[in-house]
């Protein structure tokens, strides 16, 4: 993992996973899907943490209301949106191939585990 700026993550392909990063604090997980060109300046991004899937902030909303009331709802992790902060001072924590590899393998044995659903 290496933390750059926004600058270098612009630069960076599209499928690079990172987080927002503060030094010492690190934020949601995201997978960036496009880079800046001339026809939009910002890039987009999809989030891994809190992927509901959801067609608004009302239905995002209540479907939130619905997990809290113990229900399931489906995720969505192939939906992507403008990540529109523009903020040149923020830094991002870049998870590099082995990383990813990683995660992905302690992803995998959480369902080794047969841990029940709720």
């Amino acid at each position: 993992m290496k933390i750059v700026s926004r600058k270098q993550l612009v630069e960076l392909p599209a499928g690079t996973v990172f987080s927002y990063y503060e030094p010492c604090f690190f934020r949601e997980l995201n997978i960036k899907d496009s880079s800046p060109n001339e026809d939009s300046p910002d890039f987009s991004c999809s989030d891994l943490i809190g992927a509901v899937e959801n067609d608004g902030s009302e239905d995002f909303t209540g479907k939130c209301d619905a997990m809290e009331r113990g229900e399931s709802v489906p995720v969505d992790f192939e939906s992507s949106g403008r990540e529109g902060l523009f903020d040149d001072s923020l830094l991002y924590a870049v998870y590099e191939t082995q990383d990813v590899e990683k995660l992905i393998q302690r992803l995998k044995e959480t369902l080794s585990a047969n841990t029940p659903t709720v």
